[in-house]
């Protein structure tokens, strides 16, 4: 994969992301969500979907590290987005994901709480994450060409 190759999907897989939390945003602000829109795992949502295969470049790149803190990082997330969701749906057996979404819970204001409370929390990670993901891409932008022709 060429160097200009891979950074064009570092930003896709970060717009992504930042839509991602969008709609975890959208969630607790009381909008109605689509069931695809919100993926539960990390490996579900579009984010998931490059780290796991174009995204694994990185480990080619970077120490396994760093790349390691990517991916936490990224499930801590889809472990606070849970919790907002868990708040919001209805959940009787999440082997069904397919299921989920039938029809939103009425909620308390202690709730609606819990839930700003989680949101602040993913928005936190979400930043650090971002960060990271700039840092890589950064380095990778001051690479020489030469350093990703090995990758093609």
């Amino acid at each position: 994969m060429k160097k200009n190759e891979i950074i064009h999907k570092i930003r896709l897989a970060r717009l992504a992301h930042v839509q991602w939390v969008q709609r975890a945003k959208s969630l607790v602000n009381g909008f109605p969500i689509k069931e695809e829109d919100i993926p539960l795992t990390p490996d579900a949502c579009a984010f998931g979907k490059w780290f796991y295969s174009d995204g694994q470049i990185l480990l080619a790149i970077f120490n396994e590290t760093s790349v390691k803190d990517l991916e936490n990082l990224h499930n801590e997330l889809h472990e606070e987005y849970m919790s907002i969701f868990k708040i919001y749906f209805d959940i009787s057996n999440l082997s069904f994901f397919s299921k989920l979404l039938k029809q939103g819970k009425k909620i308390t204001k202690e709730e609606q709480n819990k839930a700003q409370l989680y949101l602040k929390s993913l928005e936190k990670v979400s930043d650090v994450l971002i960060k990271k993901l700039n840092i890589m891409e950064t380095k990778i932008n001051m690479a020489d060409e030469e350093i990703f022709e090995k990758y093609s």
